[in-house]
């Protein structure tokens, strides 16, 4: 995907997680939308998955990574408020 040049969401994600969750039903919303109905999702589980997490720089679950290509442009750390991760899923088109 970063190869094409795609926009890419990376949600390091904890089924264990209550702010995991949230933000997976915000992303699911959104992910049927037309403006982010060609953003590729990759969901990376921060228990089973250590070394991914690592690779990506991030310290705690509930972390969503967006790049341009290969170009990383935004991250946040616990947010589930719908139009943050809106104005974040936008850097990534």
């Amino acid at each position: 995907a970063q190869n094409e040049g795609k926009s890419i969401l990376v949600a390091i994600h904890a089924d264990w997680c209550p702010t995991c969750r949230s933000q997976a039903a915000t992303i699911e919303k959104l992910s049927k939308s037309e403006e982010f109905k060609n953003l590729v999702i990759l969901r990376v589980d921060f228990d089973a998955q250590e070394e991914t997490v690592k690779a990506f720089g991030a310290r705690r679950q509930s972390t969503l990574i967006v790049f341009k290509g290969s170009q990383e442009v935004g991250r946040s750390l616990g947010d589930t408020h719908e139009a943050s991760i809106t104005t974040l899923l936008k850097k990534a088109l």
